[in-house]
């Protein structure tokens, strides 16, 4: 393996340090740190929005750079931190204007009816002290006054360590934490009000936790941050690549990732005002490679064809063997997968939408830089992965930006074009859910084909005035304008260009085809879909008219495409709080027919059809 060699890079004014491998960008070294900078071009060094003052052992400017910021920016130490590595110690100052607005991180996913029972109980208990008369053990003594209630007490060693002294400390009124028979917690007086459980979605962008009384079922906090593991890849092929090449990037990466589920732990318990001491139960959802890393599970077969995991099933540990910051022996209950790109994740969307077959057909579609899909169809689940690219986050295109303030969102197209942006900001960039509008609204104007192609100025005779004064010709070719200089809030121009309708091409084709396929295999046609559930941040916000009109899902009544939020984070909170819904995720998991796409002549086939765009009547915009 490669040594890693890890250098040090700090943030001021606040001193914050991380450390990463040398020549990382100093603008994923800031992700990593949470102290993400701007980039509406997608990190492309377009925008020369993520300024920074570097010293200390950085690379050299490039050609980029140098057309970006004049002799004295770079002689006073600013550099663009999407062009620049950090080569050895490096101290960096992001100036107020170019810190990172929040990203919307969608959290919310609707929890359906189920029955609360988490396993975990605590039960205030008052023992009579030993005697002469009476030398029962300590932990006999509370098992015997447990088993009137109808539990079976098992001990565990750490508990056992410091039993004595707490019951002794509290004149023997305890409050024994139990889950399911097993004594994972003692404490002095009387706490039973106090029962907590954290349920996570690990996701290879964002994490998500929520903090539920697993009393009640009421959900006390959410908390999100970005997955700092980006640092080190973008994907999952290159943090398996990181995993497996570098000394110690198994490591590196499964402490990144406990860290990050730490600090989301901690914002919990400051925001409901609990004690994560009082944590005593945790689920987590992720994708295969992600639970895998977390876990300190060897990823080396997910890198290489058949892709084959080293477990689906599901795994429980103690917080305190992870190294999470609840009590020591809170359960962590990593749900089952599937297979080697459809993991737990998918299991959750399953468990919160698609847990009983009820005589539909229906398809569940999860959209990021890979996309899960399922269908039930004839009481059979059948379910497969493809990978989109970064498109729908906005990376990769030439204006993109994830989700923030600023961030186009919507795009309609009549005489003139009319955008929206999130928080109402001056246009800064353009987002996923932007980009999809944008280009469903460019067909129907007959700006561009059925092939993508974008048409010139020339060709641009049956427009309006003010859409072929839009169509400009660069160095890159054809682009069209959303916002021009005086209207963006960056003073630059943010266009969409013939390689952004390419990438887009490539990632609604992946997706569709994937879909096509799971469809055929099912013996089913899209008249027969009777609902589309489509899960994640990109299909909560994407407009569903936009969606089917570019090709990125079948072309059924929109009123039987459904929104379904943060799915999979709804998944993690049932099995948290409740241990029937845990065994349907099981059961879900063992159902579930995984359909590998690699070896699939069908999906071959329809990736070639899918890369067109659907015909369409120009002229005729999205309302």
């Amino acid at each position: 393996m490669k040594k890693c060699k890890l250098v040090r890079v700090l943030f001021q004014p606040d001193g914050m340090e991380v450390f990463v491998p040398a020549g990382t960008l100093l603008s994923r070294a800031a992700s990593a740190a949470g102290r993400a900078v701007e980039m509406p071009c997608g990190g492309m060094g377009t925008c020369g929005k993520c300024r920074v003052v570097v010293s200390g052992i950085a690379s050299e400017p490039d050609s980029i750079e140098r057309e970006r910021l004049s002799q004295e920016e770079l002689a006073s130490g600013i550099r663009l931190a999407c062009r620049t590595t950090a080569i050895g110690e490096v101290s960096i100052t992001i100036p107020e204007a170019n810190r990172s607005m929040v990203q919307k991180i969608l959290s919310q996913g609707v929890l359906r009816d189920y029955a609360l029972m988490s396993g975990v109980n605590k039960i205030y208990c008052e023992l009579s002290p030993p005697s002469l008369d009476d030398e029962h053990a300590e932990f006999e003594r509370l098992a015997g006054y447990l088993e009137t209630r109808e539990i079976k007490l098992k001990p565990n060693l750490a508990v056992l360590r410091s039993l004595s002294s707490i019951i002794r400390a509290s004149n023997y009124k305890v409050t024994a934490v139990v889950h399911c028979n097993e004594l994972i917690g003692i404490e002095q007086g009387n706490t039973v009000n106090k029962c907590l459980g954290v349920a996570y979605d690990l996701g290879s962008t964002t994490i998500v936790g929520y903090m539920m009384d697993l009393n009640t079922g009421e959900e006390l906090a959410t908390s999100s941050v970005m997955n700092p593991q980006a640092v080190y890849g973008d994907d999952l092929v290159s943090r398996i690549s990181f995993a497996t090449t570098q000394d110690d990037g198994a490591h590196i990466l499964q402490s990144s990732a406990i860290d990050a589920l730490n600090r989301i732990a901690r914002d919990l318990a400051e925001i409901s005002g609990m004690s994560l001491e009082n944590v005593y139960k945790a689920t987590l959802v992720g994708n295969t490679c992600m639970t895998h890393l977390l876990l300190g599970i060897d990823v080396s077969s997910l890198g290489q064809s058949p892709y084959v995991p080293t477990t689906t099933n599901d795994i429980t540990l103690s917080a305190r063997e992870i190294g999470l910051e609840f009590c020591p022996e809170a359960k962590i209950v990593v749900l089952p997968g599937i297979a080697g790109f459809v993991g737990s994740d998918t299991v959750g969307v399953l468990l919160a939408s698609m847990h009983k077959d009820n005589g539909h057909t229906r398809l569940a579609v999860d959209i990021g830089t890979n996309g899960e899909m399922a269908l039930m169809r004839d009481g059979r689940l059948y379910v497969c992965s493809a990978a989109a690219g970064p498109a729908f986050e906005g990376a990769g295109i030439s204006s993109g930006m994830r989700g923030a303030p600023g961030a186009i969102d919507s795009v309609t197209i009549g005489e003139d074009v009319r955008i929206t942006t999130i928080h109402n900001k001056r246009p800064i960039g353009i987002c996923g859910s932007g980009l999809v509008d944008a280009v469903a609204q460019m067909l129907d104007a007959g700006i561009i084909d059925e092939s993508g192609r974008m048409i010139s100025p020339s060709e641009a005779g049956h427009l309006p005035q003010a859409l072929r004064a839009r169509l400009i010709e660069t160095q890159r070719g054809v682009e069209f304008v959303l916002a021009a200089n005086g209207e963006s809030g960056t003073g630059t121009v943010i266009t969409l260009t013939s390689g952004d309708i390419r990438h887009l091409q490539l990632a609604k084709g992946s997706i569709h085809a994937a879909i096509q396929t799971l469809i055929a295999t099912a013996g089913a046609t899209d008249e027969m879909l009777d609902q589309i559930l489509l899960a994640g941040a990109f299909g909560n916000y994407i407009r569903v008219e936009s969606a089917i009109r570019i090709g990125l899902i079948p072309a059924i009544d929109v009123e039987n495409v459904v929104s379904i939020g943060n799915a999979a984070g709804a998944g993690a909170r049932l099995a948290l709080l409740s241990e029937r819904e845990m065994q349907r995720a099981r059961e879900l998991a063992a159902k579930a027919e995984h359909l590998e796409l690699a070896v699939s002549p069908q999906y071959q086939m329809e990736l070639m059809e899918r890369m067109m765009f659907p015909a369409g009547a120009a002229g005729a915009p999205i309302k």
